[in-house]
């Protein structure tokens, strides 16, 4: 007679192998857009770097005749540290604001809700961060420098616990153990992110994430019939053209960093990752240099004020 639980495993091996994505995979010059204050992505769409990411289906209980094609790791569990097996999605928000994150998942082995339900998270923004009544916590080491709340239990160069203690397929992503914040993030200018999960549980399934911009109702974000979002092709948009020519160097940088092909004649401002202005920089050349020394380490924005040529560029000073 067979274990069960190899069984199990066996199964979701053949299905891992013979499933495909169905969707597009969007790269850093072609992300997926959020329109309307929403933004919908298939987690098999990003853009896998290790082997024991897989992705499997299954029939959908809430969708009828539908088949959920969803995402899972069956590698080493990792729950101290990042286990280096990162999968990027690169997006673009045309509408700046406060979005809830929440992805739709189920513990995929046992029947334990604590158990094989999360993986590692960070979304780079100007603010990223968990929630409940008012109260805020961040990933260290952001939370330590900055002498904020770190969100309890594992976070590490960024990266949060995020999880959801769901045994049925469900839209939930918190953080912070014992008492569950909803995670949210914060852009204040329309412009190119990037967000990474990496390995923590083996065997949590996840279907795909979706940012709500907050005034979209649940019923809206959460439809199961929404598409996956669009790439949009940033190279034929006059407002993109700056975002795809800058270049910031060195970066990390402990003292200067230099930044090439700006538009002539207008002004740069430098934000925290709580979207504080830090510095205003005016330049006339298409050329400078940005002292960054008397900075704190950690995790900057360097944007343009002229709107017919927008770019943001994350800066780590280290």
């Amino acid at each position: 007679m067979i274990n069960n639980t190899k069984l199990i495993l066996f199964v979701l091996t053949f299905i891992s192998i013979n499933a495909f994505s169905q969707t597009e995979t969007c790269t850093a010059n072609n992300p997926y857009e959020e329109k309307d204050g929403l933004l919908t992505i298939e987690m098999e769409s990003g853009i896998r770097s290790n082997s024991n990411w897989k992705i499997g289906t299954e029939a959908d209980p809430n969708l009828p005749g539908s088949t959920i094609s969803y995402l899972f790791w069956d590698g080493p569990q990792s729950f101290n540290a990042l286990s280096g097996a990162p999968i990027t999605y690169n997006i673009k928000i045309n509408t700046p604001g406060t979005y809830r994150f929440a992805w739709r998942m189920r513990v995929g082995f046992g029947d334990s809700p604590g158990e094989h339900n999360d993986a590692w998270l960070k979304i780079d923004a100007d603010d990223f961060f968990g929630i409940r009544n008012g109260a805020k916590v961040y990933p260290r080491p952001f939370c330590t420098t900055n002498n904020l709340t770190c969100a309890r239990g594992s976070s590490t160069q960024g990266f949060m616990k995020a999880f959801g203690n769901r045994l049925d397929w469900g839209f939930v992503t918190n953080t912070n153990d014992e008492v569950a914040h909803r995670v949210f993030v914060t852009f204040n200018e329309p412009g190119l992110h990037t967000v990474t999960i990496d390995a923590r549980s083996s065997f949590c399934f996840i279907d795909k994430m979706v940012f709500q911009l907050r005034g979209v109702n649940n019923s809206i974000a959460h439809n199961l019939n929404n598409p996956e979002s669009a790439c949009v092709n940033t190279s034929l948009s006059v407002n993109d053209n700056a975002i795809n020519n800058i270049n910031v160097y060195p970066n990390p940088s402990n003292d200067k960093i230099n930044i090439t092909n700006l538009p002539v004649n207008t002004s740069l401002v430098l934000k925290n990752v709580q979207g504080a202005i830090i510095r205003t920089i005016k330049y006339s050349d298409t050329n400078t240099s940005i002292d960054i020394s008397n900075l704190a380490n950690g995790i900057y924005f360097i944007s343009s004020l002229d709107k017919a040529n927008f770019f943001a560029k994350k800066i780590i000073k280290n």
